[in-house]
């Protein structure tokens, strides 16, 4: 039978073993714990608590759980969350997060290079008797300025103007851009007529061919031509008034070109005959008569100088 003291003696020497395993813990700090601080410890160094501040703060919780749990001498459930703490920390940062790089702004686009002025002049018709007129047509493009000599000046880019020469001259385009300036010219010829013949070939309406009853006449125009063998010849085509003006220009000059052919076909000389065409321009006779209109279908045979 326990005395009182004896007792008193057990129940003493429970309370110090409490005490003792209060204060020691974990039989033997194990070793995995240990590791687990290291581990947290190695990525807090290397920067992976800012780098993946969540899985690092998830990490060293583990760790701290196992070494609070460790106290109460859950040893092997303590082992346990350090081992994973560990895994963890070593782990952490797999998926680092990546800092989010501004792409650069491209750079504004070099405006297109303005290519350089161009020009072009031409006058029609090219050749013309005393007291008659051409027309100067012209076309430019990319220009801040275009001039036309002599007697015209500064001009739109694109146009034309009636010009009537006195004598042969020539005009000049000059033309200034941002890539810089380009030029061009044309001639009007200007002729002194030394003597002339009305041919009535008389054409049929909206025709240009040279009509059989009209050989005597063509005859007479190849005996005209070959009393100037040095001079050059000028035939000129006309209609009524009939039609529109583009219309008739061109049927008055396939007229010029159909005696043309036949005076060549007779032994002149293609290379003293121009042939042109001033459709209903300059009626002989009054075109508000069938009489009229038949008198003003005609070509007429110029003797020129120069």
């Amino acid at each position: 039978m326990l005395t009182f003291s004896s007792r008193k003696s057990q129940v003493s020497m429970a309370v110090l073993l409490l005490l003792v395993s209060v204060l020691v813990g974990c039989a033997g700090y194990p070793k995995e714990l240990t590791v687990a601080e290291q581990a947290v410890q190695s990525a807090r160094q290397a920067g992976k608590d800012k780098d993946c501040p969540d899985e690092f703060n998830a990490a060293e919780k583990m760790k701290n759980d196992a070494v609070a749990m460790c106290k109460p001498c859950h040893r092997d459930e303590a082992i346990a969350l350090a081992i994973a703490a560990t895994k963890k920390a070593n782990g952490l940062c797999q998926n680092p997060r990546i800092a989010k790089v501004e792409p650069t702004p491209a750079p504004a686009p070099k405006p297109a290079p303005v290519p350089p002025p161009t020009v072009s002049l031409s006058a029609n018709p090219h050749s013309i008797q005393k007291g008659q007129c051409s027309s100067l047509t012209w076309s430019s493009s990319n220009t801040t300025s275009v001039t036309i000599d002599p007697g015209i000046g500064r001009v739109d880019s694109n146009g034309s103007k009636q010009v009537c020469p006195d004598a042969t001259t020539q005009y000049s385009i000059a033309v200034v851009g941002p890539s810089g300036s380009a030029s061009g010219v044309t001639t009007v010829l200007v002729n002194n007529v030394v003597d002339r013949m009305t041919l009535h070939v008389n054409f049929e309406f909206n025709k240009a061919t040279v009509r059989k009853a009209d050989d005597a006449d063509l005859q007479k125009a190849i005996a005209f031509i070959k009393k100037y063998p040095s001079f050059k010849v000028s035939l000129v085509g006309y209609t009524d008034n009939i039609g529109g003006d583009a219309y008739n220009l061109k049927l008055s000059e396939k007229r010029a070109e159909a005696v043309k052919e036949y005076l060549v076909k007779h032994g002149a000389d293609a290379s003293k005959i121009q042939a042109s065409g001033r459709g209903k321009a300059d009626p002989i006779a009054d075109n508000a008569t069938e009489k009229g209109r038949f008198e003003n279908r005609r070509v007429e045979v110029l003797v020129l100088s120069e």
